[in-house]
């Protein structure tokens, strides 16, 4: 007897051969394509099943929904003109799936924050939450409707108990909660939930009941291969052009300096680095004028735990003229080598008076970044440059909030002799207090990160960062300032 061609097979003629009794079974894929309702609704029970869980871990937080969403995407698809609260559940899996694979495409650039700002974040969760009771309900109607179509009791409770179950979910979020008991219970009824929904979905099935599915110029496989495509793509794409701050690098003028060369001379007799000096602006190196003493302070740090030290750090601090215990403080970077930068660099200023009651203040934070191309120097200055007040989670104190100096940019793929410095006077307010600088220096190491996060955030939502794509170099300028020396303590 000649094997049936199942390949060829419609449904009709699927269907005349299962009444003729054939003893050869066709096989089970060959069954789910002539059988589009089996089909259709396995995908759209698994697309439900991959949009709930949540596994922080090999990015499966962001794979997961993604897949999902495909699966109902393509399972509505197919059911969208079977009936009316079908084809609203297909309507609203489209809205879900562009307000996702928006965010996936926007967290592989370092602009998501400010794309999707808290405000607008807020809203669209909030819209896409009552979706999802929307789009359950819908399916709830949309079953029930099959099934007095098909002759059956319309009865879909499992619909309804995912809504109250997401709603559950909803209320142990807003109030915080961190027990394991009610979670487990949770995700066994969740597992109940889907079961249900099968064995609804294969009742209908066993009945007879069948659908033509509707159609569509694409094909399920193709759709399937175009969104990934655009979903990876999207993502390189912000990956290569959204991970830099735009710096806006001038050519400096030579001459920049024209007119400071005595306070200049006089900085480089007491012994203020010239490497230093050169990077300076004018308002800075003015603000030294009557220097009375300097005391410097160099060091060399590793950026991979590491034998090499390719940032040198230096610090200097200037005794200014007048009242007692005024002083210009300067941090410099210079990178010796090119480390490769794929991204954004940050600094976290802790100045003496953050840290000591026997300082202030006297004026807000200067600086700017350099480096040299074919023998002309091209300075920036800082993208960002000011406060930040931010809650950090440390394993050793917990949560803290702070509000700390930062400095944010971005360093050029071509150039050499890369750095920048930030300064800052302070005054003394009592006498025998340590003038204590620190210099915090967060540098991206790899581009390889998702979603992407700046050097300034990777330092505020974690102040250890000396693994991952960040690394966090500590650097201070120590001092015990008298009327007659001013011994560094390191």
């Amino acid at each position: 007897m000649r094997d049936p061609d199942w390949e060829a097979m419609d449904e009709q003629e699927f269907e005349a051969l299962l009444e003729s009794s054939v003893i050869q079974p066709p096989p089970e894929e060959v069954v789910a394509e002539v059988t589009p309702w089996r089909l259709a609704t396995k995908r759209i029970l698994t697309g439900i099943a991959l949009t709930t869980v949540t596994l922080n871990f090999w990015w499966l937080n962001y794979l997961l929904p993604a897949i999902g969403i495909a699966l109902m995407l393509l399972g509505f698809r197919a059911l969208r003109r079977e009936n009316r609260w079908l084809g609203l559940c297909f309507g609203i899996t489209v809205f879900r799936a562009v307000y996702l694979y928006a965010g996936l495409i926007s967290n592989s650039t370092i602009w998501h924050s400010t794309i999707f700002p808290s405000p607008v974040v807020y809203g669209l969760t909030g819209v896409n939450l009552l979706l999802t009771f929307a789009q359950f309900f819908c399916l709830w109607r949309g079953f029930r409707a099959v099934q007095q179509k098909a002759g059956l009791p319309a009865r879909a409770g499992g619909a309804v108990a995912l809504m109250v179950w997401y709603g559950v979910i909803f209320l142990l979020a807003l109030v915080q909660y961190v027990g394991f008991i009610l979670l487990g219970i949770l995700l066994v009824s969740y597992i109940c939930i889907l079961r249900s929904l099968w064995k609804l979905s294969k009742e209908l099935d066993q009945a007879g009941y069948a659908i033509r599915p509707a159609p569509v110029r694409i094909e399920d496989g193709t759709a399937a291969l175009a969104i990934a495509i655009l979903l990876v793509a999207g993502c390189f794409l912000g990956w290569l052009l959204g991970c830099k701050y735009p710096m806006d690098w001038q050519a400096t003028d030579p001459a920049e300096h024209s007119g400071a060369e005595e306070i200049e001379a006089q900085l480089l007799e007491l012994g203020f680095p010239d490497y230093v000096l050169q990077d300076l602006t004018t308002e800075d190196i003015a603000a030294c004028d009557g220097a009375l003493r300097v005391v410097t302070d160099v060091h060399n740090h590793s950026v991979n735990n590491s034998a090499n030290e390719p940032l040198r750090i230096t610090g200097v601090a200037v005794e200014l003229p007048g009242e007692q215990g005024r002083w210009m403080i300067f941090h410099h970077f210079l990178w010796t080598e090119d480390p490769g930068f794929y991204g954004t660099e940050s600094i976290q200023l802790w100045p003496a008076q953050h840290l000591s009651e026997g300082w202030r203040s006297a004026e807000t934070v200067s600086g700017r970044v350099l480096y040299d191309k074919n023998g002309q120097t091209y300075s920036a200055p800082y993208y960002y440059l000011g406060e930040q007040t931010f809650t950090s989670d440390s394993i050793f104190w917990g949560e803290q909030t702070s509000t700390d100096i930062f400095a944010a940019f971005s360093m050029p793929e071509a150039g050499e002799n890369k750095r920048g410095y930030l300064a800052y006077p302070v005054a003394a307010l009592q006498d025998g207090y340590i003038l204590d600088s620190w210099f915090n220096y967060t540098h991206q190491r790899t581009a390889l990160q998702y979603p992407a996060m700046t050097a300034m955030e990777a330092r505020m939502s974690n102040g250890l960062n000396w693994y991952g794509p960040f690394y966090t170099v500590q650097d201070a300028l120590q001092s015990y300032p008298t009327a007659e020396s001013a011994d560094l303590l390191s």
